[in-house]
């Protein structure tokens, strides 16, 4: 499974997590950041190995965001961020068109 594949899983359940908004789920959050962890492990190493862009650190950039918006929602200090969800997963799509 590659990079993209990795997005297109987090891309699903944070779909799922932003239709069903669950109030206490944590498959999907973790489901989320194992696959967003591992695109960003494989994309860091591609950068390593090829050299880094401006695009491809704008997208290590951005999958580390999400990253962190989707952990804030797994594990919210008070209601989960819905909002910040919705932004982060306009970025994820913005992150798969340049993969």
């Amino acid at each position: 499974m590659g990079p993209d594949a990795h997005l297109d899983a987090a891309a699903r359940a944070i779909d799922r997590a932003l239709a069903e908004r669950p109030e206490g789920d944590g498959t999907l959050f973790s489901q989320a950041a194992v696959h967003l962890s591992a695109a960003r492990d494989m994309m860091a190493h591609a950068q390593r190995a090829q050299g880094a862009t401006d695009a491809s650190r704008r997208a290590l950039e951005h999958v580390n965001a999400v990253i962190s918006i989707v952990l804030a929602c797994h594990f919210p200090l008070g209601g989960i961020p819905w909002d910040e969800l919705e932004k982060c997963r306009a970025w994820l799509g913005r992150i798969e068109a340049r993969t």
